[in-house]
């Protein structure tokens, strides 16, 4: 086990074992189990979890303790339809007050994408996934869509990370490239539009990966 701070490692060890999908959706984890496998004490595991319950990953059951979270449909539902509706409208303000400098970003971005496309690591993805969408929020220059949209994206990362994108991430890169390019030319109605697509198929995923 690698080294560095305790609490730190135990979500480490946890979090690549959601997302590489060693452990799944329901599955109870123990202490014991984590302190033996991990080398560490109590407290720092029992930190490691309260900081995977904050973030989502996990949930704290009567009776079981902890477990693998797994969203539940209705959750998915309001989380999206909230976003659909700050995103677009942050998208509608973004293509009139972009700078160059953010087209450099957003185009940087995309092409990571497509680096990771052949090489695919799951975290990696949700990462340039997050920063691809928060250059359209910040380019809104709106404190509000900034404030909504952060809680709003920080529930769709936990989200990606129980997705299997294996059969999806082609097409989610084509909507990426359409936005880019709505972005870069200022077309609001073709960026809206993929824009509305990219976040249906997300939602799609998730909600058929978790069987929602």
């Amino acid at each position: 086990m690698k080294q560095g701070n305790p609490a730190d490692i135990v979500y480490d060890y946890i979090k690549n074992q959601i997302v590489t999908k060693a452990i799944y959706p329901g599955t109870r984890i123990v202490e014991e189990e984590l302190v033996r496998e991990t080398g560490v004490s109590r407290t720092p595991v029992r930190s490691a979890l309260m900081r995977l319950a904050y973030d989502g990953l996990i949930q704290q059951q009567p009776n079981r303790g902890a477990v693998v979270a797994k969203p539940s449909a209705t959750d998915l539902r309001q989380v999206y339809e909230a976003r659909a509706v700050l995103e677009v409208g942050a998208f509608r303000a973004a293509v009139h007050r972009r700078s160059e400098e953010s087209v450099l970003q957003m185009e940087q971005n995309l092409q990571k994408q497509q680096d990771l496309k052949n090489l695919f690591n799951m975290t990696e993805y949700v990462q340039l996934n997050r920063e691809f969408h928060w250059i359209i929020t910040m380019e809104a220059q709106n404190a509000y869509y900034e404030k909504y949209l952060n809680e709003l994206q920080n529930k769709v990362a936990t989200y990606l990370l129980f997705w299997d994108t294996s059969t999806t991430n082609s097409l989610s890169l084509d909507l990426h490239r359409r936005i880019f390019e709505a972005f870069r030319d200022r077309d609001e109605q073709k960026g809206v539009l993929a824009l509305m697509e990219d976040l249906q198929l997300a939602e799609e995923c998730v909600r058929e990966s978790q069987q929602l």
